[in-house]
């Protein structure tokens, strides 16, 4: 026999108190007092209540943490999608820039400062943690995209680096290359941390020892040191790069230094950003599935508008490997 779905009715009748005190508690809306939403929102968790939106009735704000000019990475491509999957599912949108200084200053967003009311935020990329909680404090349903650290507990998707560098290193391998080396940024700390993993996975199960030598960190003048280390003996004959700028800048140094990709040493990127098919030699990469993941990002979020006592989800997109000329087989 099927239950009975809970209703605003049924919430207010057990607290004794209006069906509107209870809609203005559930949509986060003025005119109740933090004490008494908090109760609406314990009864409501209680008797399992949820709420049902269409999606041409829902309003998502979109946040993002880098400007769109002058992008030479995959930002602006998942803000693209982003945007054309909430089109799709007909939801009503805004897209704001929050930089760094209005993050520190816990500055909101324009539009929700003039009282706009949302149902949902999506946060793309890693913004501060205290800027994060601040947010959640004003809108309930909220998913973190592409920014990923062990200590958010919101619902996230990222991309599996683990698995990804895992992937490259095994395919280099397969190409008969041993010294492996690393292009890392630092910056990315916890990226970094999981392409290592990757990597230093990769070449255990495959006997073969990891030399830390061969990783070069990206700061400062690191053109010096990659020289440095192709002037010895024993150097790479492939390198694994973190984004696929990264990649094309090694090309450039390389080239400078008169050592031909893929001939005298490989190079793999991550990314399959447009450049990628463009430069000579055109880069083997790692396509981050973009489109899709924008997909369960925008999903995810409907999910939680709906069901917003739902348990919180981490979910990590494969890559998936796009061979073209910048590696060769030795």
């Amino acid at each position: 026999m099927k239950e009975n779905k809970i209703t605003i009715s049924d919430i207010a009748d057990n607290l004794g108190i209006s069906n509107m005190s209870v809609s203005r508690a559930l949509s986060g809306q003025s005119g109740v007092s933090n004490e008494l939403r908090n109760k609406v929102l314990k009864k409501a968790r209680e008797l399992k209540y949820t709420k049902c939106k269409k999606s041409s009735s829902i309003n998502i704000l979109v946040l993002h943490k880098k400007p769109l000019i002058n992008d030479v990475t995959d930002f602006s491509i998942k803000v693209q999608s982003i945007e054309k999957i909430l089109q799709q599912t007909h939801a009503q949108y805004d897209l704001e820039f929050v930089d760094k200084d209005r993050q520190d200053k816990m500055y909101l967003p324009y539009k929700l400062s003039r009282g706009t009311h949302y149902d949902g935020v999506i946060l793309l990329g890693r913004f501060n943690h205290e800027y994060i909680d601040f947010i959640n404090t004003k809108i309930d349903n909220l998913v973190i995209y592409s920014g990923y650290s062990p200590s958010y507990d919101y619902d996230t998707v990222w991309f599996n680096f683990s698995n990804s560098a895992y992937k490259q290193c095994k395919y280099l391998i397969e190409n008969n290359h041993k010294n492996i080396g690393y292009l890392e940024d630092m910056h990315e700390l916890f990226r970094n941390k999981e392409i290592l993993m990757g990597i230093g996975t990769c070449l255990e199960e495959n006997g073969i020892k990891m030399k830390n030598e061969f990783f070069i960190d990206m700061k400062n003048n690191y053109k010096d040191k990659i020289i440095k280390l192709f002037n010895k003996e024993n150097k790479p004959t492939a390198m694994i790069c973190n984004t696929d700028f990264a990649a094309l800048e090694l090309i450039k140094i390389f080239h400078d230094i008169n050592i031909n990709v893929p001939d005298d040493v490989s190079i793999i990127g991550t990314g399959n950003t447009q450049i990628s098919s463009l430069t000579v030699p055109s880069l083997t990469t790692v396509d981050l599935n973009i489109e899709y993941s924008c997909k369960v990002v925008v999903d995810l979020l409907l999910k939680k508008i709906n069901d917003p006592y739902k348990p919180k989800e981490n979910i990590a997109i494969y890559t998936s490997l796009v061979e073209r000329d910048s590696v060769r087989k030795i």
